[in-house]
């Protein structure tokens, strides 16, 4: 008994399996990111804790988790922009697209 695949199918299959995996892995990656760095605000002495209990990979990736949900926080965070909870570059498209009216 032989069985038979179809390649095309088979490999058209694969890529939106891989392309929904690598989908998955940034928006895991960015949720745990702002988790991490929240916590690091709310819980600084725990997280120095945790951070030196680390191997050295798993420090890198820490710290890059952190920085990431640090710049995170100040593009879609309530203390962007100019402070009063906006961007700046909101602003001026409001402010141009206002004058048209």
């Amino acid at each position: 008994m032989i069985i038979e695949f179809d390649e095309k199918k088979l490999v058209e299959t694969v890529k939106h399996i891989s392309i929904l995996l690598v989908i998955a892995f940034i928006l895991t990656f960015c949720a745990l990111s702002s988790k991490i760095f929240h916590f690091s605000e709310a819980n600084p002495t725990q997280y120095e804790f945790n951070y030196n209990r680390l191997s050295v990979p798993g420090k890198g990736v820490a710290s890059s988790m952190k920085k990431t949900g640090e710049v995170q926080s100040k593009v879609l965070g309530p203390q962007r922009g100019n402070g009063r909870g906006g961007s700046k570059f909101f602003d001026e498209v409001e402010k141009i697209h206002g004058k048209k009216k």
